[in-house]
């Protein structure tokens, strides 16, 4: 009778410590995902902040290197007595071959690279001259006093003024080919930004009022 008992005991004693490994392996295996998790997680911010980290700030010294269509950033430019601060979101881009509402192309380019843009003032007031100013496709800048040639009205006169709380969304052209394009706003004392655009993302362009 004692050895049917000790032998009882020791199953007992055996399946009391094979619970306990499995209960230890389980946790185990649970920790290892959620540390797994929480680096992927980790790694993933890094990413983002190598990218773009701080494009919610205004800094004039800050460059924001591959903004996508639909990014918005905020930018600071050197004013008088302080930094203009505005918001621009590059809606999308169009393209319109050999003509825009109209006007046809002037230089050597097969159409007009059209962007859709939407601008918030942050304060102060400030011109579409200087919101514009230093935006470029390489070397092809993007002139507000250009706009009225194409049909584009909404920041064709470069003393108009962003005012502060004011958002305006309008189109802007410049004379270019349809192909991966990299839209930069850079120059001394000014956010400087590069949108990365995909020939795959530019729409056709459809004339209209502006």
């Amino acid at each position: 009778m004692k050895i049917k008992c000790l032998g009882i005991l020791l199953v007992a004693v055996i399946c009391i410590a094979g619970c306990g490994k499995s209960t230890t392996d389980e946790t185990s295996i649970t920790n290892e995902k959620n540390t797994t998790s929480e680096k992927n997680t980790t790694d993933k911010k890094d990413t983002i902040s190598e990218g773009n980290a701080g494009k919610d700030e205004f800094d004039v010294g800050a460059e924001f290197p591959d903004l996508r269509i639909g990014d918005t950033v905020c930018v600071a430019t050197e004013g008088v007595e302080e930094p203009y601060q505005f918001k621009w979101t590059l809606n999308s881009v169009e393209y319109a071959d050999s003509e825009i509402n109209g006007f046809s192309v002037k230089g050597s380019t097969d159409g007009f690279i059209v962007l859709d843009i939407t601008l918030e003032g942050v304060g102060p007031d400030v011109s579409y001259g200087i919101v514009f100013s230093q935006t470029y496709i390489e070397r092809y800048q993007f002139y507000p006093e250009h706009q009225s040639d194409y049909g584009l009205n909404t920041f064709s006169n470069p003393d108009d003024v962003l005012a502060k709380g004011e958002t305006v969304t309008g189109k802007i052209a410049v004379d270019w080919n349809k192909e991966d394009l990299e839209i930069q706003k850079n120059g001394i004392l000014i956010t400087q930004f590069t949108y990365t655009v995909e020939e795959s993302e530019i729409k056709d362009y459809i004339p209209g009022e502006q």
